[in-house]
């Protein structure tokens, strides 16, 4: 997609076309790159832009939204999410919201993980600690646990927590008081299973990781 002129100083379509912001765009159909007839812009989150945290969260679900959907398939759930998940990101806890964001955005693709029982012998879960395998779907009791190398040990109050994250609303999220340890199994555990079904790592992870070292 391309923005004529959105670069000179009076050009209206300068707001609408930037990063992070909510327009709606009028295009014309070409070729090769669609072109922007006209834009307007509806709403701007300019706190992602004061801080370099908040930007690196913005980009990472950009990065991940771009990287799980296909091109040009509309998704209004997908985009919901993504709108009040921006919404929030200015003032609330980052690190809460992307772990929401995930797990919500695998399961709108039917990537959601079973975290109620057993993924192989549909047994429940009565261990304080559970192993989570993101090949096989989800969360293994201690039995079927040594059928599977690889997988990640976690506690269930962690398996509890991904759940609550499933059902409450985006906005609820500063209610929550959790842990570092909770907070280290809930982005290990979510990692794992998205880079499963991406088969890659993406970029912005690492950016992140490198934010949190300064």
């Amino acid at each position: 997609m391309v923005a004529y002129g959105a670069c000179k100083p009076t050009s209206r379509k300068r707001g609408a076309v930037q990063p992070f912001a909510h327009s709606d765009f009028l295009l014309r159909r070409g070729s090769g790159l669609d072109t922007v007839s006209q834009c307007e812009l509806v709403e701007m989150f300019p706190e992602l832009r004061y801080r370099l945290d908040k930007l690196g969260y913005a980009m990472y679900l950009a990065e991940l939204v771009d990287s799980m959907t296909a091109e040009e398939e509309p998704s209004g759930a997908i985009f919901g999410l993504l709108l009040g998940t921006l919404r929030n990101l200015g003032n609330g806890d980052s690190e809460l919201l992307m772990r929401a964001f995930e797990i919500k955005l695998l399961t709108v693709l039917g990537y959601r993980p079973c975290l109620e029982k057993c993924v192989l012998c549909e047994g429940p879960l009565r261990a304080s600690e559970v192993i989570f395998h993101a090949g096989a779907g989800g969360v293994l009791c201690g039995t079927c646990a040594e059928r599977y190398e690889g997988g990640l040990l976690c506690h269930r109050g962690t398996v509890e927590l991904l759940k609550l994250l499933l059902r409450w609303e985006i906005g609820r999220l500063d209610q929550l008081q959790v842990g570092k340890a909770a907070r280290k199994e809930l982005r290990e555990v979510l990692r794992r299973h998205m880079e499963y079904h991406l088969d890659r790592r993406m970029k912005s992870t690492r950016f992140l990781e490198l934010l949190e070292h300064v």
